[in-house]
């Protein structure tokens, strides 16, 4: 049977480095744990890195884990408001480089995973391998409706109904059945992390600019998992399908019975599909890294810049 994650208010003892760096428009906030090839893991919509903690701590037997809150959102303090996606893509190549990595796999999931296309686009050099997880690369009536509906809810719902919303369009109903407890755990935290509605309302702002339904001109040159919840609702997994026919050389996978959050509903089933894809071997150069020597990097970069 395959594990369930539970999701709880009280995080777990973090064993992991947390820094900030400094970068030109955030004060980004990261967590590193791991040693391996270099992951960076970008959450979506209105959540921070706590979003991968029931998958952190197995995938960081393999790899260097980079994990951060998107610009305005958790601890990371916004600078300058983001207007597009290419945005949120600008702060992960300067976190790379705050990090002094050439290169890294990149995780995205849901908004985040739009936001990993466009880094993997407008920075291909930047990106090895390349994970899209519950989310596509254009717009349609229905998912144009979905983005006006959160909208909606956003501005006339108070946070906690908002929440509801979400948790119960994005969660598959066994999940739900089995777990319904969790859905108040995952509100008390949310409420004490006090993601604000204004952070909220930036990013789907920059996710409506993004907004088309024209067939892209694809230039991801990485290759590519795109892995999709068989009982999404917010983005259904045919969306995702289209988007991997569209990606040259991709691979699709679905995962059965789930929702919008794979890595929540089947961890065991995520750390396979994920590990087994950036373990295969690379097609060009890249270097092994641990999160001690990023750590050492971040450290070198900070005291560089505040000798300047």
């Amino acid at each position: 049977m395959t594990r369930a994650c539970v999701r709880t208010n009280v995080r777990a003892p973090c064993l992991c480095k947390q820094m900030y760096a400094n970068l030109s428009d955030v004060r980004c906030y990261y967590e590193l744990i791991g040693s391996g090839d270099p992951v960076l893991l970008v959450p979506g919509l209105g959540t921070t890195c706590t979003l991968w903690d029931c998958v952190a701590a197995e995938l960081s037997h393999a790899f260097s884990l980079i994990l951060l809150d998107n610009r305005g959102v958790g601890r990371s303090v916004t600078k300058r408001t983001p207007h597009t996606l290419a945005d949120f893509a600008v702060d992960l190549v300067e976190l790379l480089d705050h990090l002094q990595l050439e290169r890294a796999h990149v995780i995205g999931i849901s908004l985040g995973g739009m936001i990993a296309q466009q880094l993997a686009t407008d920075h291909p050099s930047r990106v090895d391998r390349l994970v899209l997880v519950s989310c596509t690369n254009r717009f349609g009536p229905y998912l144009r409706e979905v983005a006006r509906l959160l909208a909606h809810a956003l501005r006339h719902f108070k946070p906690d109904l908002f929440r509801r919303t979400v948790e119960l369009l994005g969660t598959s109903p066994l999940y739900l059945d089995e777990h319904a407890d969790d859905i108040e755990e995952l509100i008390a935290r949310d409420r004490f992390n006090g993601i604000p509605r204004s952070a909220l309302g930036r990013q789907l702002r920059c996710l409506a600019r993004h907004d088309t339904d024209e067939p892209p001109d694809f230039r991801i040159a990485a290759p590519t998992l795109v892995v999709a919840g068989e009982q999404d609702m917010l983005i259904p997994a045919c969306y995702a399908r289209r988007m991997a026919g569209e990606i040259p050389g991709s691979e699709f996978a679905m995962v059965p019975g789930c929702g919008h959050n794979p890595f929540t509903e089947k961890p065991d089933v995520m750390i396979e599909l994920v590990t087994e894809f950036l373990s295969r071997p690379r097609a060009k150069h890249g270097r092994h890294v641990s999160a001690q020597q990023m750590l050492a990097s971040s450290s070198s970069s900070s005291s560089s810049s505040s000798s300047r």
